[in-house]
């Protein structure tokens, strides 16, 4: 399961958490309040879909390279 920006140790239910506090919408406007996605950047395909799905914990082959 796919749970968290690695490089930045967040997981997806505190980043949704955050989202939700503050009306979030996109990853944009999150960035705002978190740092995350600033060296390998895997985690931002997931972050998406945390916010088109609502959910915070993914399968791997849930994001590929083809997306």
């Amino acid at each position: 399961m796919v749970t968290k920006c690695i490089c930045s140790d967040i997981s997806f239910s505190g980043m949704k958490f955050k989202a939700d506090k503050h009306g979030l919408k996109n990853i944009k406007d999150l960035k705002d309040y978190i740092s995350f996605g600033v060296n390998c950047k895997l985690c931002i395909p997931y972050i998406e879909l945390m916010f088109k799905t609502g959910r915070t914990e993914f399968e791997y082959t849930e994001v590929t390279e083809d997306e």
